[in-house]
């Protein structure tokens, strides 16, 4: 978890920072979470005007489009003008407007009105036939289907056609079905003698590991009768992982592949049963079947799965799988091992013996100076901890308590310019902005604050995420501000968004407003539409049925999605965690992310073990994260609400006790989520 930094000005790509939310979004009419500008008669009237014009477009006949002209020519000064225009060329897609339709393309090319049109246009052109209209309006990074069509097209024509040929091998070795339109293509890669058996070996291997076990019948009839025992092979040891026991299964006729499917059978072989996974280890050393790269991926399958069951075996696989070479998380796990036995030396040695980029690393500089003081050299320790302390994460504020010092935030305002932000405001990609946040459309609001964001340069970035800010819109300012590098400004990372909501209903159920803006900061940066892989949505992450639950009664997708009723209902459910996990706020954020019953499972079987210890070994990266991310963020908030917090010195004084040691504060019972 990472909340500070130099304040740099480093730019992030966006695609990173969507993927480290793994949130995807919905649009649902109605929601308007900013206000960027006050409305005036006109402009309400416009958007109207707008709305109206585009669901008739939507539904218009070609002479119905031709009939609306006019009304779409008299908002030709209304930023969202160009999306009309998209309209009118989607009902007209044929060669009696191919001008039209390539001058937009051009003349707008990559803007976020025209996305999916060049795509359609080729769809057209191809299934029409028109062969050279789609030659000069192809573009490469179209997709299977199109360049599939595209080198069909070229071979027809190409007296050299090895060029053209050499194109398809990225689009075979796909894990997945690939169009009808790419058969042709394949076929006279085929008859070229290009689709080898190891061509051919390699998308089985790509099916198998990308979960498409359907393909591999119809590729196994691809390979020679001598080596289609091996997509068999591939085909069951996804399903049974602990065929890598039978040796009579392999018989290293083609030693390079068994050895990868050995290798990807006795990782997953070592996630159910580790003792089994050992079995097999040394039943196939021998054979020397395994890559470096293979000894050093099962090895560590299994030096984690021991560890984090905390078997006795754990400490040799640690020290057999924490060699160079070795995943980051190797050497992690194996400190959080020696952490859980609180075998101190041990742990200082590791550190000692580890690169330096990896001793400069928060997590380790912390467990360093931990390692000491409980070795009696406080001294020492004090010293690490002083210099952690200056730095605003996790580690950092939990130094800061060990030393009884109060947390550094160093909170440095981004620097303004009024000129540049008044430049991107007239920018048309930011007006199209504001307009579909005043219309509650808040994915194409999105998308075009993406698209201009990704146009500016780098140093005006900061002046983008100002302007959102000012504009109220939370969670395209924090995404904005950690593109920029800026991330000193703590008042703008981290918005008092939803204030008055999460106090007032924080008040009715005894939850700290600072926890629960903490909560919805790490789960949607107070995205009110946000929507997770699993279904998760709005604010707080709420999954329906656990909305449903609190609430006694059914929850709609639109209560979800409206930020007063999302923060009702994920206070609530804090409330509900609360009460059964005894007031304690780390093992209530574990909850939160990974469900309370397996954090029962993750708690001590015997003794208490110390807060800090215990965060270290949660086996779940994610959660690990989570709730470091969650408590750092609560301190934070706490100090933006004037607050004085005593969370850190409470985490550094506590320790997590066993299942059987939870009371629920108060006198509540479990479950009790009614107002106090």
């Amino acid at each position: 978890m990472q909340v500070s930094a130099a304040a740099s000005v480093k730019r992030i790509p966006v695609s990173f920072l969507v993927a480290s939310f793994w949130l995807g979004v919905m649009s649902i009419a109605g929601i308007v979470q900013a206000q960027p500008t006050p409305s005036s008669p006109e402009s309400e009237l416009k958007r109207a005007q707008f709305t109206e014009l585009e669901k008739q477009l939507g539904r218009a006949s070609r002479k119905k489009v031709a009939a609306l002209e006019d009304d779409v020519a008299a908002l030709k000064d209304y930023p969202l003008y160009p999306y009309l225009l998209r309209q009118q060329i989607d009902q007209r897609m044929d060669m009696a407007h191919r001008e039209d339709i390539e001058s937009f393309l051009l003349n707008y090319h990559n803007q976020p009105f025209t996305y999916g049109l060049r795509g359609r246009w080729l769809r057209y052109l191809a299934t029409h036939g028109e062969k050279k209209a789609f030659l000069a309006n192809y573009r490469d990074g179209m997709g299977a289907t199109i360049t599939c069509q595209y080198l069909q097209y070229q071979l027809e024509d190409a007296g050299q056609p090895e060029y053209w040929l050499e194109k398809v091998e990225p689009i075979w070795l796909a894990g997945r079905s690939q169009p009808d339109e790419c058969d042709p293509v394949f076929k006279k890669w085929q008859q070229a003698g290009m689709m080898t058996g190891d061509m051919v070996l390699g998308r089985i291997e790509k099916a198998a590991l990308s979960g498409n076990p359907k393909l591999i019948p119809y590729l196994k009839r691809k390979l020679p009768a001598k080596e289609q025992y091996l997509a068999d092979l591939w085909q069951r040891i996804r399903t049974s992982s602990s065929l890598v026991l039978k040796k009579s299964q392999f018989p290293l006729k083609n030693k390079e592949t068994e050895g990868k499917i050995l290798a990807y059978g006795l990782e997953k072989l070592a996630w159910r049963d580790a003792g089994d996974a050992i079995k097999a280890w040394y039943l196939w050393q021998p054979a020397d079947v395994f890559t470096q790269q293979q000894q050093l991926d099962v090895t560590r399958a299994i030096a984690l799965s021991l560890a984090i069951d905390d078997k006795p075996e754990a400490d040799e696989w640690l020290k057999r799988a924490d060699v160079s070479g070795a995943a980051d998380d190797v050497k992690r796990w194996h400190m959080s091992y020696l952490l859980r036995h609180e075998r101190w030396q041990d742990v200082l040695d590791l550190i000692a013996a580890a690169p330096e980029y990896v001793q400069q690393d928060e997590a380790y500089r912390y467990w360093q100076a931990r390692s000491l003081e409980a070795m009696g050299l406080p001294e020492q320790a004090g010293i690490r901890y002083r210099e952690l302390a200056q730095e605003r994460n996790y580690y950092g504020f939990m130094a800061s308590a060990r030393v009884n010092e109060k947390p550094s935030l160093k909170h440095i305002a981004t620097p303004r310019s009024d000129e540049n932000m008044q430049m991107i405001a007239e920018r048309p990609a930011a007006k199209r902005a504001q307009e579909f946040l005043a219309l509650g459309r808040l994915i194409d609001a999105r998308r075009e604050w993406r698209y201009l964001v990704n146009s500016l340069d780098t140093s005006q970035v900061k002046d983008a995420a100002l302007l959102a800010s000012e504009w109220g819109w939370f969670d395209q300012a924090i995404i904005s501000f950690t593109q920029s590098g800026f991330l000193d400004d703590v008042e703008k990372r981290f918005p008092m968004a939803y204030a008055e909501q999460f106090d007032d209903v924080g008040r009715a159920y005894d939850i700290q407003p600072a926890f629960a803006m903490a909560i919805a900061r790490r789960e949607s940066s107070f995205m009110v539409d946000a929507v997770s892989p699993a279904g998760a949505r709005g604010l707080m992450q709420l999954m329906p049925g656990t909305a449903g639950y609190v609430a006694e009664k059914r929850v709609s997708t639109d209560e979800l999605f409206d930020a007063g009723q999302n923060v009702q209902f994920g206070v609530q459910y804090l409330r509900y965690l609360m009460d059964k996990m005894g007031d304690n706020p780390v093992l209530v954020s574990a909850s939160y992310n990974a469900g309370w019953r397996r954090v029962m499972e993750w708690l001590p079987a015997g003794g208490n073990v110390e807060t800090d210890i215990w965060i270290e070994t949660i086996p779940y990266k994610e959660t690990r994260s989570y709730v470091k991310a969650v408590m750092a963020y609560r301190y934070i908030y706490e100090h933006q609400l004037g607050q004085s917090s005593g969370l850190f010195e409470q985490l550094a004084k506590s320790a997590i006790p066993p299942a059987t040691g939870l009371s629920s504060p108060g006198g509540r019972a479990g479950g009790t989520y009614a107002p106090k």
